[in-house]
């Protein structure tokens, strides 16, 4: 569950981000509220990956989503431009299930 939701959660990560630093449309609000999801997931996503999965697999994935901020890919998927504000929320939510995942392993960690 952890290792999906992280997956997913970054993927949206990236297109959401993508199409905010490819786009300069008059949809103000969506942009602002899209961005501040993605990178709210983002983060949340990075601590709960790390704790859940380890080092590596966050630190991959996470260097991927900044590069793919910077580079054409927002270009070629403009035609998911009116989404960007769904995309930016869902990663929120896969950042919520990642949590969920690792709470639930903690439960199971001895104390002390």
């Amino acid at each position: 569950m952890i290792l999906a939701a992280f997956i997913i959660g970054m993927a949206l990560c990236a297109m959401t981000l993508a199409l905010i630093h490819a786009e300069d449309s008059g949809d103000k609000f969506g942009s602002a509220v899209a961005m501040f999801a993605a990178w709210c997931a983002f983060g949340m996503l990075l601590m709960g990956g790390t704790w859940g999965l380890g080092i590596v697999i966050p630190g991959l994935l996470a260097a991927v989503v900044l590069v793919l901020r910077t580079t054409n890919f927002g270009t070629a998927i403009s035609p998911l431009a009116p989404y960007k504000m769904p995309l930016g929320i869902g990663a929120l939510v896969c950042s919520v299930l990642v949590w969920v995942g690792v709470l639930n392993m903690m439960e199971g960690l001895p104390n002390g």
